[in-house]
């Protein structure tokens, strides 16, 4: 088990399954069940109660991306019998001897890009399995100003920054001696999260991984595929049942709480873009609301439900009645942006929301 699917501590590369194989000790022919077994055993010896070294903390990350793989390669229906892609048996201990240097450990044990100017470090949270498989709760594997990869579960990642901006909301409570939150608080913990969570995404790194299809125009400039939803509130327009002719243009409008608003032709606002995979509305929408990227959106027509199952084109029409309809949407960086860019206003924005925050307690 010395393989390490890092390049190093502050960079990452994709394992193979041959890799992740070696990892866990199996052969590449081993049945999920057996897998999961092996994947069991190294994460009870890798508990920190043994010790919890940097090391250890190391391998149990190897062992998780390794395990994550293969079940992703496994069967349609083999992932109900492996349980969930996450670690096992590893709690944080009741005693403080060992605390300064389990945290040293966990800061430097996940491997993943690193964001050096985010505004505050956050915790990578994983799920806890007992012996049995059952999920029964979430551990802190590491903590630092890392960028969230896919291999991260992404309710987790959202829940550790949701955390994140806890954490100091509560600091200028304190400052402050406010016995209790006042009111406005949760709407003031919604905005941090959202300027949190865009401080640890990188979509230029995300965008070819997350993307439908990926093509390139005739400069060789990649454009990024998405499948997507006009939601209309129920509201229906012109054309077909419930919305829009098949292949009209639509057109971003602005984006107002957190939602970008798609215009037709003639400038009327048809509504707000939506998408099943929750994920493209972190990495998607702070590109258009900061204008990095070109965009086209076409109505899907309604041929392009025709190899969907019966049942997959009955809920099609079924959200069509309800507001929704599909949309295809390409997008593409505009030719001078520096992909690999953030934002450098959201540090600021953070401070002066905390200090509006401060302010309304006052």
């Amino acid at each position: 088990m010395s393989a390490d699917p890092a390049d190093g501590k502050g960079g990452q590369r994709t394992v193979t399954r041959e890799e992740a194989c070696r990892i866990l000790g199996v052969s590449p022919g081993a049945a999920p069940d057996q897998i999961k077994r092996k994947y069991r055993q190294l994460m009870h010896r890798l508990h920190p109660d043994v010790g919890p070294s940097e090391e250890d903390l190391h391998l149990a990350w190897q062992v998780n991306a390794a395990y994550a793989l293969l079940k992703r390669t496994w069967p349609a229906g083999a992932s109900s019998l492996a349980g969930p892609e996450t670690a096992s048996g590893v709690f944080r201990r009741r005693d403080t001897c060992h605390r300064s240097r389990r945290t040293a450990a966990r800061r430097s044990a996940w491997d993943a890009p690193v964001n050096s100017h985010a505004y505050r470090e956050r915790d990578i949270l994983c799920c806890a399995e007992d012996s049995e498989g059952e999920v029964i709760g979430t551990f802190t594997a590491a903590r630092g100003r890392y960028f969230w990869t896919t291999e991260e579960d992404f309710p987790l990642f959202l829940r550790s920054i949701y955390l994140c901006g806890k954490e100091l909301l509560d600091e200028v409570d304190a400052s402050l001696e406010r016995a209790s939150s006042p009111s406005c608080r949760s709407r003031f913990h919604a905005d941090l999260t959202y300027l949190l969570a865009q401080q640890y995404i990188d979509a230029s790194s995300l965008l070819k991984e997350l993307a439908a299809r990926t093509t390139s125009d005739r400069e060789g400039q990649e454009i990024y595929y998405f499948p997507a939803m006009l939601e209309t509130k129920g509201k229906g327009l012109p054309g077909l049942p419930g919305s829009l002719p098949a292949d009209a243009p639509l057109f971003p409008s602005g984006v107002r709480d957190r939602r970008l608003y798609l215009k037709d032709i003639s400038g009327q606002e048809a509504g707000y873009l939506s998408f099943s995979d929750d994920r493209l509305y972190y990495v998607l929408v702070p590109l258009f609301e900061q204008r990095r990227v070109l965009v086209r959106l076409r109505a899907a027509g309604e041929g392009e439900t025709s190899s969907l199952s019966a049942g997959k084109r009955a809920a099609a029409r079924q959200k069509r009645s309800a507001g929704y309809r599909r949309l295809h949407l390409w997008l593409k960086f505009k030719k001078e942006e520096d992909k690999s860019r953030l934002p450098e206003s959201l540090n600021l924005q953070i401070s002066q929301l905390l200090e509006h925050y401060m302010a309304s307690l006052s």
